[in-house]
């Protein structure tokens, strides 16, 4: 009689149990990783970027700095009569811009080439990136071809034509608005997507000639 009750007993908490276990949701199945989208851009850890920013930031400041410093010497020594006085301007401003200029330049194209590239601007994607990227490379080219020639001969020569000094004044200056320039496109970010961003097709799906909308980071 025991053993019988036992047995119902145990065979009631059996299906109590089985009753318990079916009642149980399943556990919801892990989705397996996907790699990223083909083209889609990997982008920089936040401190990273932060990082690079600032560097980007504090040379291309610099950068103005150095132009501004050896266009005032440059109209320093167009306006004094003191021999001395142009001399040290013209050697000061060979400094400028043959030792020091280039350091800063190359690392401002290197951090606006990477912070464009791995973040979601891209590198063609926007209009005023297209153009920062040439006003940079314009500059350096310039001043690898032809400013840092003209500023060696004009601190070599002992007495310097005018028109060379008036020559460098002119192009100093056209580098300086072409660097404020640059500053401001980075702040305005004007003229919107380029037609290469426009018409690229959307993953899967056929070619829209629609603007996407974009997503913006400082």
């Amino acid at each position: 009689m025991t053993r019988t009750a036992s047995k119902k007993h145990a065979g009631t908490v059996s299906s109590a149990g089985s009753a318990e276990a079916a009642a149980r949701p399943a556990p919801h199945p892990r989705a397996p990783r996907t790699p990223p989208a083909a083209g889609k851009v990997r982008r920089l850890p936040q401190r990273w970027r932060k990082a690079i920013l600032t560097l980007h930031v504090t040379v291309a400041v610099g950068w103005v700095g150095i132009e501004i410093g050896q266009l005032i010497l440059g109209l320093v020594g167009l306006t004094t009569d003191d021999a001395g006085v142009v001399r040290a301007t013209r050697v000061v401003m060979e400094i400028l811009g043959i030792e020091l200029i280039a350091g800063f330049a190359w690392t401002t194209l290197l951090t606006g080439l990477l912070l464009a590239a791995a973040t979601q601007w891209g590198l063609l994607k926007h209009w005023w990136i297209v153009t920062k990227l040439v006003i940079t490379v314009a500059l350096m080219l310039n001043g690898h071809f032809f400013l840092q020639h003209w500023l060696r001969e004009q601190a070599e020569v002992g007495k310097a034509p005018e028109s060379l000094s008036l020559q460098l004044v002119i192009v100093m200056s056209i580098a300086l608005g072409l660097l404020v320039t640059a500053t401001a496109l980075s702040i305005y970010k004007p003229w919107g997507k380029t037609r290469r961003v426009r018409r690229r097709p959307a993953a899967g799906g056929p070619v829209d000639h629609r603007e996407a909308p974009s997503t913006l980071a400082a």
